[in-house]
């Protein structure tokens, strides 16, 4: 099973190659990507959908409305994002100049309702500590009407680590573990930026280290991760999880759990 992939930017819908079997709740991690003025229409069939808006901006029509200028912000490392998160058995469109866009698909069972969330809705925090800390923007939760997605950016420094201590949530076992599936999808500051990223688990004999550079995706249907950046190099992440709820509870690696202990005191 392979655990990353890398997506070529061209114009229009850019899908990541995701292997089956992979994933049971996670469906389609995309990036729309359009530099001309054009309109692309879409079906969430019986999906749920945020789309993130990367960079530049565009207009959504839904249910005969239409919103426009949606998005503000040059790229990922300039602010906050713009986002609308669709829910299944919904056709809308998009109409674009220039914007890039990721699109996140993850099953759901029940209704809900369509929502823009403006870059004034999003709180970003600092988490962690010491050469562990990172900035956070959760995007995409219960509060913002989506029944199984939790979606959200990272921000890490330069030469620091992120999901400290290394943690999984593979298991429906409240309330210390929740069972979600998650994708990261990276952006780099600097043309040759680059991290890495540990992805584990001692019960499947798996044990990897992720080369990550812009447009890298990577895939965690279980086991447990984390990341550093390279020094010199600003690192973003999209995370994207989907699971029987949306609301995430890690378990920390037993080995590490001491630090997470050390960062509440």
């Amino acid at each position: 099973m392979n655990f990353f992939t890398q997506i070529d930017i061209k114009e229009g819908l850019n899908k990541a190659r995701i292997e089956d079997g992979v994933f049971s709740h996670i469906i389609d991690f995309s990036i729309i990507n359009l530099k001309k003025e054009s309109e692309l229409h879409f079906s969430t069939e019986d999906y749920e959908v945020c789309l993130v808006i990367l960079e530049g901006s565009c207009d959504i029509k839904i249910d005969g409305k239409t919103f426009s200028n949606l998005g503000s912000r040059a790229d990922v490392f300039s602010g906050k994002p713009t986002a609308i998160y669709i829910p299944k058995n919904k056709r809308y469109s998009l109409i674009a100049k220039n914007v890039q866009l990721a699109m996140c698909s993850s099953v759901s069972d029940k209704d809900s309702n369509f929502k823009i969330i403006y870059p004034q809705d999003i709180n970003e925090k600092q988490v962690g500590r010491d050469n562990w800390f990172r900035q956070v923007r959760l995007i995409i939760d219960r509060d913002a009407g989506s029944t199984n997605l939790i979606v959200g950016e990272t921000l890490n420094p330069a030469g620091n680590w992120s999901g400290t201590p290394a943690h999984k949530h593979e298991a429906d076992n409240p309330p210390s573990e929740s069972h979600h599936e998650e994708l990261y999808y990276f952006k780099c500051d600097k043309k040759n930026g680059f991290g890495i990223e540990r992805f584990y688990s001692p019960q499947r004999g798996i044990n990897e280290l992720i080369y990550l550079k812009s447009n890298t995706v990577t895939f965690m249907p279980w086991g447990y991760h984390q990341i550093v950046a390279a020094p010199g190099y600003t690192l973003y992440y999209l995370f994207f999880l989907s699971g029987p709820s949306n609301k995430l509870i890690g378990n920390p690696d037993p080995e590490h759990k001491w630090l997470s202990e050390q960062v509440q005191k």
